[in-house]
């Protein structure tokens, strides 16, 4: 039997009222959250309107009500399995005494209800399953800019792909986290990076100090990129990495980086490495050296300087359709 997993999160801000004790039965489950019932949300939000707090699912009140939807509080266990504490979809059993139990754990049961060892039968409970079919609730990225209100127990799908998933500071020991335009800003006015705006399909010379690590990069498009430098004794390994919440949130890359360095004897030395697909990371886990990346031998750095010269160019990936 898997073990109990911690509450979810009903809402992304709690409305300031008073903590509502727990019920012996729910524990921790016992903190009230706001939930949104109907298919929309309700004008605005609920426009800071004071919702009262209640027990276990029951009406909180009415806020501006629009085709008869209402404003409630209730317990995250009121809307999650019995048995493996995830969020119920329909169809949605009950046992004798009215534990609610998910299809996938009914499967797995012997026609006994664990808790309190009663038959469960086939016997559906449609009150339930009406409730989780119109119970919404809203994204977590609200302060990001989602302002999508998700069914229930659709949320954590919605979040693993929701363009407005905030991308994180990659600088050693910093925590800003944000949407891709205040992460910029946050570059540049906190850390004082120096920004180079480029053009697709179009190379652009830049020089990269040999011991700094990133380079900030911004397309016509508004896209961010990174260039990646980690120095090593055999050289400088250098990457390109696109942030952005997910990869879906916009057209792929590729790119292409080469260095070289010449001297008044000979013809230049030159390397070159292509990454027909550049990474998309919110940077969250922090900045990973992708399977494709530059490597610049030491010779390739110009002494005077100490500064590597590289070209780059990158490409916007144009994905065949099929009819």
């Amino acid at each position: 039997m898997r073990p109990r997993r911690q509450k979810r999160s009903l809402s992304t801000a709690e409305e300031g009222d008073e903590a509502i004790p727990a019920s012996p039965r729910s524990g921790k489950r016992g903190q009230k959250r706001r939930v949104q019932m109907g298919e929309e949300a309700v004008g605005g939000g609920g426009g800071g309107a004071n919702v009262g707090g209640g027990g276990g699912g029951q009406a909180a009140g009415e806020v501006g009500t629009q085709d008869g939807e209402i404003l409630v509080k209730m317990e995250s266990r009121v809307l999650d399995c019995t048995i493996c504490c995830e969020p119920v979809r329909p169809p949605i059993y009950q046992c004798e005494v009215g534990h609610a139990i998910c299809f996938v754990c009914r499967g797995k049961l012997s026609n006994k209800c664990p808790i309190c060892c009663r038959g469960i039968g086939f016997c559906r409970c449609f009150a339930l399953e009406q409730v989780v079919d119109t119970a919404k609730v809203p994204c977590s990225n609200a302060n990001y800019g989602c302002e999508q209100f998700i069914l229930y127990y659709l949320k954590e799908k919605h979040e693993k792909t929701c363009l407005h998933a905030p991308c994180f500071c990659p600088e050693d020991g910093c925590s800003f986290k944000g949407s891709t335009g205040s992460l910029l800003n946050h570059f540049v006015i906190e850390h004082k990076w120096s920004l180079t705006k480029f053009q697709y399909n179009k190379a652009q010379r830049i020089s990269i100090p040999r011991h700094h690590r990133f380079t900030l990069l911004v397309g016509e498009d508004q896209s961010i990129f990174l260039v990646v430098n980690t120095f090593a004794n055999i050289g400088n390994a250098l990457a390109a990495v696109c942030i952005r919440s997910h990869e879906s949130s916009g057209p792929r890359y590729s790119c292409k980086i080469s260095a070289i360095h010449r001297a008044e004897s000979d013809k230049g030395r030159y390397v070159f490495q292509m990454d027909p697909h550049v990474t998309s990371s919110s940077l969250q886990e922090g900045v990973k050296l992708g399977r494709f990346f530059l490597l610049v031998p030491p010779m390739l750095v110009d002494e005077s300087t100490n500064e590597l010269t590289i070209n780059i160019c990158f490409e916007k990936i144009i994905c065949a359709v099929n009819h």
